[in-house]
Parts: C-alpha cells; sequence; structure tokens
C-alpha cells in the first residue's frame, strides 16, 4: 500500500511544471531526506512506530503551503 501511496504522489508531481516540480522536491529532500517525500519508515521513527498516528498523519495536507512555497521565486532566480 505504501508504494502505491509514492506511485500515486509521482503520478501528480509530474502534472505539476517542470520548475515548480523540481523546488518540491528540492524541498522535500531538504524536509525528509526524499525527493518525494516522507518514506514510511520516516514517519514510523517520527512517530514511533504508532501506526494510527501515521494514518492521520497521511491524510493531512501540508498546513501552510503559501509558507513551503515562500521561497520558489528566491530559488527560481537561481535557476
Amino acid at each position: 500500500m505504501y508504494q502505491v501511496r509514492r506511485d500515486l504522489g509521482v503520478k501528480y508531481k509530474d502534472l505539476t511544471p517542470e520548475l515548480l516540480r523540481k523546488y518540491i522536491y528540492e524541498v522535500n529532500e531538504a524536509r525528509y531526506g526524499d525527493p518525494l517525500g516522507g518514506s514510511f519508515e520516516f514517519f514510523e521513527n517520527k512517530y514511533k512506530g504508532n501506526y494510527s498516528k501515521i494514518i492521520e498523519a497521511s491524510k493531512r495536507p501540508n498546513a501552510d503551503v503559501d509558507k513551503l512555497l515562500s521561497k520558489f521565486k528566491e530559488w527560481l532566480d537561481t535557476q
């Protein structure tokens, strides 16, 4: 099931304009150590094996997308 979720993420990230997608991958790499976002192992460690918390977290979008994207223009200027 975990791989299905990651595959779905790739499918929708592939619909994102290339430069924004590259930025998102870089942000995810910095946050999670993985360009696709947090791996199951990442969240297993974060929530100390509490699978209910992992499931709940997986249902939540980023709390502040504006903040997440706030440095995009600055990043874009370096490309």
